[in-house]
């Protein structure tokens, strides 16, 4: 991987969640993971130790399936100019596992697992007509 030099005026990046990677400049490899338990419920009360193993959810163990890579693929990349230059960069939020970089990468892997648990008192949907 040929190394480039990265310029950039100015980022503005408001939020940066869990495991969330800004990178400006090469990197060999990117591999942010998180995994987030979430619990909502009708009145939020909460004791604190509502989930203290995530292994009860079978969801965060089990391996993810990748594709099969049946074709062999060839690339040949030419950068022209040296010097990658960006003028702003402006973003609202970077979720779990996501990656904003300027530069160049070998690889990048990701992965976000979220369970999302609501709790209510009565059936939300009992009232639809």
């Amino acid at each position: 991987m040929n190394s480039r030099s990265s310029l950039v005026n100015w980022i503005l990046v408001s939020s940066v969640d869990s495991s969330a990677v800004v990178q400006i400049g090469d990197s060999n490899q990117v591999t942010p993971e998180t995994k987030i338990y979430a619990l909502q419920r009708e009145f939020p009360i909460f004791n604190g130790n509502e989930v203290e193993d995530l292994s009860e959810y079978p969801m965060f163990s089990q391996l993810l399936p990748l594709p099969l890579l049946t074709e062999n693929i060839e690339q040949c990349t030419i950068h022209e100019n040296p010097i990658i230059k960006v003028g702003s960069i402006r973003v609202i939020g970077i979720a779990a596992s996501s990656v904003l970089q300027v530069g160049s990468t070998r690889q990048i892997k990701t992965e976000a697992r979220v369970k999302h648990n609501r709790e209510y008192l009565s059936n939300p949907y009992d009232d639809e007509e």
